[in-house]
């Protein structure tokens, strides 16, 4: 017998069965973390290549005056700051002696990240009344408090001045007089964290600044 006509096609409901169509919603919910997983990675990074950014200076040319010339580069790159600033750097006489005034600071490329500046001051001729009036215009600064204390094996007498602020910068002053010279050396700076600044370990910061106080002194 003939297939009756019009049922070639299976009627409504027959056949085999469909698969559910597939929600958007995972999609769509999947799109957003991905977009708010990137917007947190790069605002991270944003943030740690900013606090670890190098913030040094090119090398700088030209000579340093007097006894700054004489720095061993091995101590001014303990301290992190192997930028002589000639600028910056002079020698001056005085009625009963000289006067000198050393700068460096980071060079780019060669000292690492965060902050430090070094800036040294030799002075020849009225040695003791130099150290005191130096001493005193230390523990004059505002910026954070004071800490004082003696330190042994440098010069006739030493002075280490720190100050210590909230934030992570940090000044170490160290004043020495060695017969009729006085020398002070002015270390300051931060280290960089994680994503900000970070206060600079203070033992490791006072010995840099100790080894530019002795180079100093074994020119005088």
């Amino acid at each position: 017998m003939p297939p009756q006509q019009g049922w070639q096609q299976p009627p409504p409901g027959w056949g085999p069965p469909q698969p559910p169509g597939k929600g958007k919603a995972p999609l769509i919910v999947g799109i957003i973390a991905g977009v708010v997983l990137l917007a947190v990675a790069g605002t991270f990074g944003f943030l740690h290549l900013g606090a670890n950014a190098d913030g040094g200076s090119p090398k700088r040319g030209g000579t340093m005056p007097g006894v700054c010339a004489d720095v061993p580069q091995a101590a001014l790159a303990e301290a992190r700051t192997t930028n002589g600033n000639p600028a910056m750097s002079k020698e001056r006489k005085v009625a009963d002696g000289t006067q000198t005034s050393c700068a460096w600071d980071q060079t780019k490329g060669v000292d690492g990240s965060g902050l430090r500046n070094t800036d040294a001051y030799v002075v020849v001729g009225d040695a003791a009344g130099e150290y005191e009036r130096r001493v005193s215009q230390s523990k004059q600064n505002n910026q954070g408090t004071i800490n004082e204390r003696p330190l042994d094996g440098l010069g006739d007498e030493a002075t280490a001045v720190l100050v210590d602020g909230k934030s992570a910068f940090l000044q170490l002053d160290i004043i020495v007089r060695k017969g009729d010279t006085v020398v002070e050396v002015e270390y300051t700076g931060w280290d960089s964290g994680m994503f900000g600044n970070k206060r600079p370990d203070v033992a490791e910061f006072e010995a840099a600044a100790r080894g530019v106080a002795e180079a100093l002194l074994a020119e005088v």
